[in-house]
């Protein structure tokens, strides 16, 4: 009994062994196989891809890649690419594929669809369970004829039939550079894709090389040579990196593709270093200096010989994506937009161009799909053609502006040039006006002051012969008011100064202290009968100003604080301080702050009164003529005083 125990306790620990020996291989083959229903398509079975690389040196065979996969030598992890040259070197990629029937019938014919930018075409091969491999990439030129590989951006297989509950292995066989989509469709399925992924990638490129064409036109019509430059080298960017497009299109073998290739982005190298160089000629002194005119204008041709010779692809990127660089460096420092959006420009093409280096196969393009990095480098280049059309447009409608409004200031500045004038002219006109009329009054004055001075004449011989009958005080008043009518006319004769020439008289000093009493004479019994108290202060200071000026300066603000102030009070002095000035003042009604200015003008008056509103523009007239000034201040309700500043200093007594 314990010995049997013993034989099934061997027995059941070898079964053990056996099954753990076995569950890897089991669970390997399971976890790796897509399953693929018989009435859809999988658009991505490559999340699921093996891959294996047999290192530097010659590419397994498909015998030995199957040997290999059998074997388990196939991982989950891509390769890395560090030291490698992704471009030349191979790797095989495997990926199991099954159906269910899932309650289903019939044949379900398919193709296995490859998306990428392949530098070398690859192929595919589909194993059956028995163990049959068979070629399947590319098209049939019959239906029974041999297959006829295409050098495609998007490619497909052959169609092939998956039975329900069937396994194929697809294994496939390209370069390390290129790591393409795979999925399983339905036979016809993948050509309608392939046919709108195109348009819709020719349609982008064509809406990229319309920006180009309009940013070609701005240039040519605002006069602009490096706009014009920068937009043809932005077109040639478009155009080289679509240049897959164009190999669809029109290579019937890779070499024809390559060869499409190389002719796109030499003529795009070129041109963005030729232009580099016309842009800062300037600044590498390129007209001075003709021998390393002729270096630098040499130095780009070997790429030639490089790509007629060579398949290194990487010689070609590298000078391809410098002058790009170049090109980013003109539009930073040459564009012929404003500054600040130059720089502006200048780093997004910056920008755009260290992103299109980063997803190439040497960077992130090692762990990115080939789609994937198309998607982005369109991206790209539509942020780069957007940025730069869009400073552009702000730098059209920012010279726009300023051009509206220089025109506006020239505008204004001829309308107020216009204004000027015919004010001019006007003021011409009214000072003609005005000297004629000056002209006239003076005529009219002097006629009557010739007139008047006939009846003084004889009034003063009147005087003369009734003296006897007159009082001594009298006569003197007489005499007195005789004299300053004649001096009256004499001050408007044909003998008196312009209006607005100073008289320049040697006149002998006397006493202000005359003037008041002058004009106290005059005023008194005026003061009097209208119930003012006239104060009238004595004083001792001299002046050489006419006695008449002040004299009708002094009247004609006494009989204004008389007659239209209402004032109860009157003050009249000299304000003995520098600059000396003879004080009228008085406590009526004021006058408003405002009106102060406007009552100075001949012809304006308070309200309420009745005089001819000439007394304080009388006072103006003979402050001009005579260097004197008026200082008016008042306050409504509380009087006004006013002071008759005279020249100079007080005199010595």
């Amino acid at each position: 009994m314990g010995e049997a125990l013993a034989k099934a306790r061997t027995l059941l620990l070898g079964l053990l062994v056996v099954l753990a020996a076995a569950w890897p291989a089991a669970t390997l083959q399971a976890s790796v196989a897509v399953d693929v229903p018989l009435a859809a398509s999988v658009e991505r079975i490559d999340t699921e891809a093996l891959y294996y690389f047999a290192g530097t040196g010659e590419t397994p065979s498909l015998e030995q890649a199957l040997t290999a996969y059998r074997a388990g030598e196939f991982g989950r992890d891509f390769p890395p690419t560090s030291g490698i040259d992704a471009f030349t070197q191979e790797l095989w990629i495997a990926v199991p594929i099954r159906t269910a029937a899932q309650g289903e019938s019939g044949l379900s014919r398919r193709v296995i669809g490859l998306g990428g930018i392949f530098v070398v075409l690859p192929k595919v091969f589909l194993v059956e369970d028995g163990g049959s491999a068979e070629e399947i990439l590319a098209t049939r030129a019959t239906d029974d004829g041999e297959l006829v590989p295409r050098y495609l951006t998007y490619v497909r297989t052959a169609s092939f039939d998956l039975p329900p509950e069937s396994e194929r292995l697809i294994l496939i066989n390209t370069t390390l550079a290129d790591r393409p989509t795979i999925g399983v469709f339905r036979e016809g399925e993948l050509g309608r894709n392939q046919i709108v992924a195109t348009l819709i990638k020719a349609g982008f490129t064509f809406t990229l090389l319309i920006i180009g064409i309009v940013l070609a036109v701005i240039a040519l019509v605002t006069d602009r040579r490096i706009g014009l430059l920068i937009a043809i080298g932005y077109s040639l960017v478009m155009i080289q990196v679509d240049a897959s497009l164009y190999t669809t299109t029109y290579a019937d073998t890779p070499q024809q593709g390559r060869q499409i290739w190389e002719a796109l982005t030499l003529t795009a190298t070129f041109f963005l270093y030729y232009a580099f160089l016309y842009a800062f000629r300037e600044s590498l002194r390129l007209r001075q200096y003709p021998l390393l005119t002729g270096i630098v204008a040499l130095l780009p041709l070997p790429l030639i010989w490089v790509a007629i010779v060579s398949d290194v692809t990487t010689d070609i990127i590298w000078a391809y994506y410098f002058s790009l660089l170049l090109f980013s460096c003109v539009i930073g420092f040459r564009f012929d937009i404003d500054p600040r959006l130059r720089k502006i420009a200048g780093a997004i093409m910056v920008a755009c161009s260290v992103g299109a280096v980063l997803v190439e196969p040497f960077y992130l393009g090692r762990y990115l799909p080939d789609l994937t990095i198309e998607y982005l480098r369109d991206g790209l280049r539509l942020l780069a053609a957007m940025g730069i059309l869009f400073m552009v447009l702000v730098d059209l409608r920012r010279t726009r502006q300023e051009r509206d409004r220089m025109t506006e200031e020239r505008v204004a500045a001829l309308r107020s040039q216009a204004e000027t004038d015919r004010r001019l002219l006007q003021t011409e006109r009214e000072y003609v006006r005005a000297r004629d009329a000056a002209t006239r009054t003076k005529r009219q004055l002097a006629a009557a002051s010739h007139d008047i001075r006939q009846p003084l004449v004889g009034l003063r011989q009147a005087l003369a012969s009734e003296s006897a009958n007159l009082s001594t005080p009298l006569q003197s008043r007489l005499g007195e008011a005789i004299d300053y009518l004649e001096r009256l006319t004499e001050e408007y004769g044909e003998r008196a100064p312009a209006t607005g020439e100073k008289l320049d008289r040697d006149e002998e000093a006397y006493s202000l202290g005359l003037i008041l009493r002058t004009v106290d004479d005059m005023f008194r019994s005026e003061a009097e009968a209208a119930g003012i108290a006239m104060e009238v202060e004595p004083t001792d200071a001299m002046t050489r100003v006419p006695a008449l000026a002040l004299i009708r300066a002094t009247s004609n603000l006494v009989a204004n604080a008389l007659r239209h102030s209402g004032a109860s009070k009157l003050r009249i002095a000299v304000d003995p301080n520098s600059p000396l000035a003879i004080i009228v003042e008085d406590d009526g009604c004021g006058i408003a702050p405002e009106d102060i200015d406007r009552l100075q003008t001949a012809g304006e008056k308070g309200a309420g009164s009745t005089g001819d509103g000439l007394g304080l523009a009388i006072i103006g007239e003979l402050a001009a003529r005579h260097g004197l000034s008026l200082e008016l201040t008042s306050e409504v309700g509380e009087g006004t005083r006013a002071a008759i500043v005279l020249p100079g200093s007080p005199m010595p007594k």
